[in-house]
């Protein structure tokens, strides 16, 4: 405990603070959120009742995340509906979970391994379900002791013959630190083998991607061709998705993102023996404006797909914020 620091600032809201709050207007009404800063200006929240997903992130007054014209909506859509598209009408926020047995675009599902007799298929939704669900929390604050703040929760999804797999995610930063960390274990909970897979689908947006972002850290011929064209909006644009796998061409990590303009520099990393895939989207429609930078699991792999009752996997994340 620093005791010179505690005389300065009693409960150090002068430096940084976690609130817990409901927003009580908009799309969104009804939803908790954690709104969280530190003392190194940056700035990050979590909703709760959504995934207990990383909704907004900013640096120094810059917002760095993604917000898109679906608004947070709350309660959110159903996953499973417009045949398995509805996630885009809930899609929105720095990070988004998918997961956790699927990801991508909606697809029937041999479930036959949960052993009912009538339900041997099932259609899963694109993305997954996990980002729909709310987070039991189980702590947030600022530790006088250790300087730290956090936040942690654990999402439940589950079906009765079917999965039940739990996602405990502990999101933390330091005070004067500039390292925002997600600390993920994923655990089956239920007592047949279930499928898993997950994908962080972390998004960049407006100011912080514009004309002047560049990345770096992937293969060359991928970095060329993204560095290639600057990021501009477009009312024709639709998606362009590059998946790179680590196994096959390796890149480094961390990945930086860099913009001049905004003069900020993020340089994320993540663990690639258990995320051994990576994707880059791009979705520069106008209106949409988004960078995806998407460490992933292998889907429906020929073997190590199903997590064995009481079986976990863990995954971290870490984004260091630089000015430049």
């Amino acid at each position: 405990m620093d005791i010179e620091l505690l005389k300065r600032s009693a409960d150090l809201r002068s430096l940084a603070d976690i609130r817990l709050v409901t927003l009580e207007d908009g799309p969104g009404r009804g939803q908790r959120i954690l709104i969280a800063r530190n003392a190194a200006g940056v700035a990050f929240e979590v909703a709760v009742d959504r995934g207990f997903d990383v909704s907004s992130l900013s640096f120094k007054g810059t917002n760095i995340g993604w917000h898109s014209p679906a608004q947070m909506a709350f309660p959110t859509h159903d996953p499973g509906s417009e045949d398995g598209w509805g996630f885009l009408r809930n899609f929105d926020g720095f990070l988004v979970t998918c997961g956790l047995d699927h990801y991508s675009k909606p697809y029937e599902l041999d479930v036959s391994h949960y052993k009912h007799p009538h339900l041997t298929t099932r259609k899963m939704p694109l993305h997954g379900r996990i980002a729909a669900e709310k987070a039991r929390l189980v702590s947030y604050g600022v530790d006088p002791e250790t300087l730290d703040i956090s936040c942690e929760a654990i999402v439940r999804q589950a079906s009765v013959f079917g999965e039940t797999l739990e996602l405990r995610r502990k999101v933390s930063l330091t005070i004067f630190g500039s390292q925002l960390t997600i600390q993920d274990t994923v655990t089956n909970r239920g007592f047949r083998p279930t499928d898993h897979a997950i994908m962080y689908h972390t998004n960049f947006g407006y100011p912080f991607l514009d004309d002047t972002l560049t990345i770096g850290g992937l293969p060359d011929n991928i970095s060329c061709e993204i560095n290639s064209s600057s990021p501009k909006p477009s009312n024709e644009y639709g998606e362009i998705v590059d998946v790179v796998d680590n196994r096959l061409t390796p890149h480094q990590v961390p990945v930086l993102l860099r913009n001049s303009k905004c003069g900020i520099e993020i340089a994320m990393s993540y663990g690639q023996a258990a995320l051994p895939k990576l994707a880059i989207w791009r979705a520069y429609q106008s209106g949409v404006f988004a960078l995806g930078v998407e460490p992933r699991t292998d889907l429906r792999p020929t073997s190590g797909a199903l997590l064995q009752p009481s079986e976990a996997r863990s995954y971290v994340l870490t984004f260091g914020f630089s000015s430049l």
